[in-house]
C-alpha cells in the first residue's frame, strides 16, 4: 500500500515538473528564495550532530565537533566520468570537511574569511571600500556586509539573485581603478577568454587595492590544460574535473598569466595564516589563497599594508 502511494507521488511529481508553469517557475527568483530556504531548515535540523568544541567556522563562529564531507553525488561523478585528478592532489579541497553544517560555506570560503577578517579590521579612516563577488556565496556575503566599511556588490553572468548582471571580462560599467577589492573563487576555470578577466581586474582595481583569486589546481601540476575541442560535459569532467570546466590550470601557467595582466601575486598557506587557524577551519595542509594587487609600479606608498599583507 505504501509503495503504491509513493509511486503515485512520483508520478504526480513528474507531472508537475512537465509543466509549462512549472518550468517558468524553476526559472524565477521565487524558485531560488524558496529553495535557498528549505536547505537551511535541513542544515538547521542536522546541526545537532555536528555540534561541538574541535573546530569554529571562521564565518558563523559555531563550533563543532566535524564539517560535513562532499556529497556522495560528487563521488558517483568522479567514478562515472573516471576524472583523471583524484581530489587528494588537489591544493585547496577538503573532501572530507567541505562545508560546514551551520552556515554551509565551503573550505575555500572559510580560506577566504581567514584573511578578509584581518584585513577588514586593518582599514583606517572613515573611507567605505567597494567589494565586489563574483558567483557570490550567501555565508560568506553575510559575513562582509557586517562590515560598515564595505560596500558589498554581488556579481555574475547568469544568476538571478546577484546585485549586478556582469561579464567578468567585460566589467564595462566600471571604470579603471575604481574597485577596491574583487572576490573571484573558482571562477576563472568556467572563463574560455580568461586572460582577458583577468586584465579587467587588474584594470578596475585601484592603486590600493587588491583581488582574492582561488581556482582548481593540481599540485605539482605546472602546466596548463585546456582544449577547446573539449566541448562535451563527460569529456569535461575527465579532463577538467567538473563538467562546465573550460581548463584544468597548471600553477606556473596560473601564475604566469596573472604576471601577464599586470597583478602581481602572494600566495598565502599555512606558513602564513598558522597550522592551527588552519586546523580549526577544517582546510588541508596545502590550502593556498592567491592574493593580487596592480603590479608594483601602480602601488600607493599610502597602502594599508603596502609593505606586507596583515598577518593574523
Amino acid at each position: 500500500m505504501r509503495n503504491n502511494t509513493q509511486r503515485r507521488i512520483d508520478k504526480l511529481g513528474r507531472s508537475i515538473k512537465g509543466t509549462r508553469a512549472y518550468r517558468v517557475y524553476r526559472q524565477s527568483l521565487l524558485y531560488d528564495t524558496v529553495r535557498g530556504q528549505l536547505r537551511a531548515l535541513q542544515r538547521l535540523f542536522r546541526l545537532p550532530r555536528y555540534l561541538g568544541s574541535e573546530y569554529q567556522c571562521p564565518i558563523c563562529g559555531t563550533r563543532l565537533c566535524a564539517y560535513k564531507p562532499i556529497g556522495k553525488t560528487y563521488w558517483r561523478d568522479m567514478e562515472k566520468f573516471g576524472v583523471i585528478y583524484p581530489p587528494d592532489v588537489r591544493e585547496t579541497f577538503n573532501v572530507t570537511m567541505a562545508y560546514c553544517p551551520r552556515c554551509d560555506a565551503s573550505d575555500r570560503e572559510r580560506l577566504q574569511a581567514l584573511f578578509l577578517k584581518v584585513a577588514f579590521c586593518r582599514f583606517s579612516g572613515s573611507r567605505r571600500r567597494l567589494l565586489i563577488e563574483f558567483a557570490p556565496n550567501a555565508a560568506l556575503s553575510k559575513m562582509i556586509k557586517l562590515y560598515p566599511s564595505i560596500v558589498y556588490r554581488s556579481a555574475d553572468l547568469s544568476r538571478k539573485t546577484v546585485d549586478e548582471r556582469i561579464d567578468l571580462t567585460a566589467m564595462n560599467r566600471y571604470a579603471d581603478q575604481s574597485v577596491d577589492i574583487i572576490l573571484c573563487s573558482d571562477v576563472l576555470e568556467h572563463i574560455p577568454e580568461d586572460r582577458k578577466a583577468m586584465r579587467e581586474i587588474a584594470r578596475v582595481l585601484k592603486p590600493d587595492g587588491f583581488a582574492v583569486l582561488l581556482v582548481p589546481l593540481v599540485k605539482g601540476l605546472d602546466e596548463t590544460h585546456e582544449d577547446p575541442a573539449i566541448v562535451s560535459e563527460a569529456m569535461r569532467w575527465k579532463y577538467f574535473g567538473m563538467g562546465d570546466h573550460v581548463r584544468q590550470y597548471g600553477k606556473r601557467d596560473f601564475l604566469e598569466r596573472l604576471s601577464a595582466a599586470g597583478l602581481t601575486v602572494h600566495q598565502l598557506g599555512k606558513e602564513y595564516f598558522g597550522a592551527e587557524a588552519f586546523r580549526n577551519a577544517g582546510l588541508t595542509e596545502s590550502s593556498v589563497l592567491y592574493v593580487v594587487r596592480p603590479s608594483t609600479d601602480r602601488v600607493s606608498n599610502d597602502l594599508a599594508f603596502a609593505q606586507s599583507w596583515p598577518q593574523p
